[in-house]
């Protein structure tokens, strides 16, 4: 039976080995596996992000150029109240002459009704009279929002 044992001590060990060696293969490729299911996940993140990183560098470039244009547009806006006010000034000059015309009209006892450009001048200085009003308005608007 000493010899059996002896045998069977011999032999116990190597199997004990081979079957550990067996659980270890087996463990390391349950992790393998684990991991290129892991792999794949995150190789889908990756991609995701790629797409939303490039969307956003698309729609960053696409906004800017519209900032640009808005605040190019803002720049000309600004820029044009020399012209309102020249226009304004015209708008004076177009009062004090039908005035003029008025008075002219009163001493001769003609109807300013009677006098075609007295009208038309008449209707321009108030059309254009609002308009200013209005124009200036949005100029100064346009100003507030472009100093943010």
């Amino acid at each position: 039976m000493n010899t059996l044992n002896k045998i069977l001590a011999k032999i116990a060990p190597k199997d004990k080995t081979e079957l550990s060696t067996q659980k270890v293969e087996l463990g390391a490729i349950d992790d393998a596996r684990d991991i290129i299911s892991n792999f794949n996940k995150g190789e889908k993140i990756l991609k995701d992000i790629e797409q939303d990183a490039k969307t956003y560098m698309k729609e960053y470039v696409n906004l800017t150029m519209k900032i640009d244009k808005f605040k190019d547009t803002a720049k000309t806006i600004i820029s044009s109240e020399n012209d309102v006010k020249n226009i304004h000034n015209l708008v004076k000059r177009g009062d004090t002459v039908l005035k003029k015309i008025s008075t002219q009209a009163k001493e001769l006892g003609v109807s300013v009704d009677d006098i075609k450009e007295w009208e038309e001048l008449f209707d321009f200085s108030q059309f254009l009279s609002t308009k200013i009003n209005e124009v200036d308005k949005l100029i100064t608007e346009v100003k507030a929002i472009s100093k943010n």
